[in-house]
C-alpha cells in the first residue's frame, strides 16, 4: 500500500498541470457558462488589456482556447471570386501569430453584401478536442487540422448558398463531429472525428442557423437537438434517425437551445411572433402535446442564445430579460443602450452576466432579477462585435471585425 501511495505521489508531481479551456461555441459545456467565477470587471482601450492583435478581416466566430493557444477565423474579400477564409492561431500569453491557413472560397459563393454584411462569411465558431481543430466554412466545407495547423482531412457538405449565409458551429460528441449543413444541403451530418468517415446524414425540414446540442434523457440514448424553422427536432446520436419533434414558432432560427436536467429551453422570434419553450427530452414522433412543459409567447429572440442559473433564464433582445425556468413567467426586464440588434450571446461567470453589444461596448450585469449594471466598458473599436466572448483563467477573449483582444492581466 505504501509503494502504491508513493507511486501516486510521483505521478501527481510528474503530470502536467491541467489548464482551463474554452473548446467551442458557448464554452466548455455548450451553454455559455464558464467554470470559473470571476472575470475582469473594468477595462478600456488602454486599461487592463493584456494584448490586442489586428485580424486580416471581419468575422462573427468566437475565439476558442486550448492550453496556451487561441484560435479564431476571419475572411477577406468582398466579391465571391475574391473571398478567402482564414484560420489563425495565436499564443495566448503574448498574442503572437503562431500560424495561419487560408482557404479560397469555392464558387459559387455569396458576395460580402446585403444580409451577409451583418455577420460575415466566417460565422461558425471552431471546436477542438485538444488534438484536432474542427472548422466549418459553410460552402467552403469542414476542415480538420492538428493544433499546429497541419491539415488532417476535410469534407464538402454541400454547394448551396443562401442570402443569409451560414452560421452553425460544429459539435463534438464522443467520436463524432456533427455539423448543421442546412444552408448548404438541408442536412445534419455526422463524421468520425478522427478519420473523417461519414457516419450518417439526416434531412432537415426547414432552414436554421442554430448550432446542434446534445442531450441525455433520463432513459435512452444520447440525442442531438436542432432548432429548425419547422420545429425543435431530436435525432438519435448514433444513427441520425429522427426521433421526435415539437412545433415552435417558425422563424429565422439561429438561437441555440439550452439543456439542463433533461429539459430543453429554446427560443425564437419571427415576423410578428416570438416564443420561449421548455420541452422534456425523449419521446417519439410529434410530442408537442405530451412533452412541452411550458410556452411563453411574450419572450424570445432570433440570434442570441439564453443562459440559465438557478431558477432563472436570461436572454437579451431589445432588453435584458429574466424568466422563471420552472414555468416561463417573465419576472424582470432591463433596458440597456445598444442591445436592439445583438448578435453575440452572453456568458455566465459566477453570479455575473457578460454581454458584448455590436457597437455600444460590453455590459456586466448581476445574474439576478435586478440585472444591475455592474460595469459598462468600451474598447474604442468602432467596428462591429458580433461574436460571443470566451473566458479562461481570468482572461477574457473577444474579437471584433478588426481585432482580437485579450482582456485581463498579462
Amino acid at each position: 500500500m505504501r509503494q502504491g501511495f508513493l507511486a501516486l505521489v510521483v505521478l501527481a508531481f510528474a503530470a502536467p498541470a491541467l489548464t482551463a479551456n474554452w473548446p467551442g461555441f458557448r464554452g466548455p459545456h455548450g451553454n455559455g457558462a464558464a467554470d470559473e467565477k470571476t472575470l475582469p470587471l473594468q477595462w478600456g482601450p488602454k486599461d487592463n488589456i493584456a494584448w490586442k492583435v489586428a485580424l486580416p478581416g471581419p468575422g462573427a466566430s468566437s475565439p476558442i482556447i486550448w492550453g496556451d493557444r487561441v484560435f479564431v477565423t476571419a475572411f477577406t474579400g468582398t466579391k465571391a471570386s475574391e473571398i478567402i477564409r482564414h484560420i489563425l492561431c495565436f499564443d495566448r500569453g503574448t498574442g503572437k501569430n503562431l500560424w495561419q491557413k487560408s482557404y479560397p472560397a469555392p464558387l459559387p459563393e455569396n458576395d460580402y453584401a446585403k444580409q451577409v454584411v451583418q455577420h460575415g462569411l466566417t460565422t461558425a465558431t471552431p471546436a477542438t478536442d485538444g488534438q484536432r481543430l474542427y472548422v466549418y466554412f459553410g460552402r467552403g466545407g469542414l476542415h480538420v487540422l492538428d493544433l499546429d495547423g497541419k491539415p488532417l482531412w476535410n469534407a464538402d457538405l454541400g454547394d448551396g448558398t443562401i442570402v443569409f449565409g451560414s452560421g452553425a458551429s460544429p459539435l463534438l460528441v464522443g467520436d463524432k463531429v456533427i455539423v448543421n449543413a442546412c444552408a448548404e444541403s438541408r442536412h445534419l451530418v455526422a463524421f468520425d472525428k478522427v478519420r473523417g468517415k461519414p457516419l450518417w446524414k439526416s434531412e432537415i425540414n426547414g432552414m436554421c442557423w442554430s448550432t446542434p446540442v446534445v442531450v441525455e434523457p433520463a432513459k435512452g440514448k444520447q440525442e442531438i437537438l436542432l432548432n429548425v424553422g419547422a420545429g425543435l427536432y431530436g435525432f438519435d446520436a448514433e444513427t441520425g434517425k429522427e426521433l421526435w419533434s415539437v412545433d415552435i414558432v417558425a422563424a429565422y432560427n439561429g438561437s441555440t437551445p439550452l439543456v439542463r436536467d433533461g429539459i430543453i429551453y429554446v427560443m425564437n422570434q419571427g415576423q410578428g411572433e416570438k416564443e420561449f419553450v421548455a420541452v422534456r427530452a425523449g419521446g417519439r414522433g410529434d410530442v408537442t402535446k405530451t412533452h412541452v412543459v411550458w410556452r411563453q409567447a411574450k419572450a424570445g429572440a432570433s440570434y442570441t442564445s439564453p443562459l440559465i442559473t438557478g431558477d432563472r433564464l436570461f436572454y437579451v433582445s431589445g432588453q435584458a430579460h429574466a424568466l422563471r425556468a420552472s414555468d416561463g413567467q417573465i419576472v424582470a426586464k432591463k433596458s440597456l443602450q445598444g442591445v436592439q440588434s445583438v448578435y453575440g450571446s452572453p456568458i455566465l461567470v459566477g453570479d455575473k452576466i457578460l454581454l458584448f453589444t455590436r457597437y455600444n461596448g460590453a455590459y456586466v450585469l448581476s445574474a439576478d432579477d435586478k440585472m444591475q449594471v455592474l460595469a459598462h466598458n468600451q474598447l474604442g473599436d468602432d467596428s462591429a462585435f458580433n461574436a460571443s466572448p470566451a473566458l479562461v483563467e481570468g482572461q477574457l477573449f473577444i474579437r471584433s471585425n478588426q481585432y482580437l483582444y485579450c482582456i485581463g492581466k498579462k
